[in-house]
């Protein structure tokens, strides 16, 4: 079973990057989705993630999306 979503959660809505390197100067990363994505649209998307491929999760509710969607990333 996966733990807490609210990794996952904060990926969904803010993006994330790996940093830049020397040989890598602008790498490839995830754009974030939380101006398109509605509090339900990210619990579904995060929802069939966390339940695919093997995974076993717990759903993810819309009220959890929201709760991180207000609260700072770090």
């Amino acid at each position: 079973m996966l733990g807490t979503p609210v990794n996952a959660i904060r990926v969904l809505l803010a993006g994330g990057y790996p940093p830049g390197t020397e040989g890598n100067p602008r790498p490839f990363g995830m754009p974030p989705y939380g101006h398109i994505f509605s509090n339900q649209d990210a619990a579904d998307v995060l929802t069939y993630i966390r339940s695919s491929w093997g995974n076993d999760a717990e759903p993810v509710a819309a009220e959890e999306v929201r709760r991180n969607r207000a609260s700072p990333l770090w």
